[in-house]
């Protein structure tokens, strides 16, 4: 029991403590005013008349009092739980199960944009070339070669007379051997990349979407 309804007895208590007083006072007059109006004339109808008065109270203030215990019982009940309708719980709806998605894999392309270049030169491998001019060279080796001049010389052998023999001979010389050749240049080329426009192209990717 709750403390509203301990508060609702103890104001039907208070109420049923100070209306029966009421009630016994009443019927005390009634029986006195019974009394005195059969001593005179027409004490029958005074008689009924208190009467009526008494079992009017006495019937309005049982009634009431009633009432007010039946409500506070009533409220009682609910507040505790005993005896108290007990209303039907609404069932609770069956949550219906969301749809898994259907996931496919599919191949898309895509515009790419290409930028343009400018034309521009860059160094590339190194070569050899002639100049047009000629130079020699010793080859590192030697050779004789005749002077067109003659000498002569003693062979260091004798004839009959007991004389020296002496030759004449053509004069050689030793020289180093020497060669012409182009005279060879090394550079560096120059490479020129021409300029590209901008352009498009096109790309494969692969995604994915849902399957509606």
């Amino acid at each position: 029991m709750n403390k509203l309804t301990k508060n609702i007895l103890s104001v039907i208590s208070g109420m049923a403590i100070s209306v029966f007083p009421q009630l016994m006072t009443a019927e005390e007059v009634g029986s006195t005013a019974s009394s005195g109006a059969e001593a005179a004339t027409g004490s029958a109808a005074g008689q009924g008349a208190a009467q009526a008065a008494i079992g009017a109270v006495s019937a309005g203030t049982i009634a009431a009092v009633v009432a007010i215990a039946a409500a506070a019982a009533a409220i009682s009940d609910s507040g505790s739980g005993g005896g108290a309708i007990v209303p039907t719980p609404t069932p609770t709806p069956t949550p219906t199960p969301t749809p898994t998605p259907t996931i496919e894999t599919y191949i898309t392309e895509v515009v790419v944009d290409v930028p343009g270049t400018a034309a521009f030169t860059t160094t590339g491998a190194t070569a050899t070339r002639t100049t047009g001019a000629t130079a020699t060279r010793t080859t590192g080796a030697t050779a004789t070669r005749t002077t067109g001049a003659t000498a002569t010389r003693t062979t260091g052998a004798t004839n009959t007379a007991g004389e020296d023999i002496i030759e004449t001979y053509d004069v050689v010389e030793e020289y180093d051997v020497e060669e012409t050749y182009d005279v060879v240049e090394e550079y560096t080329k120059t490479v020129t990349v021409p300029a590209v426009p901008a352009s498009t192209a096109t790309a494969t990717a692969t995604a994915t979407r849902e399957v509606n």
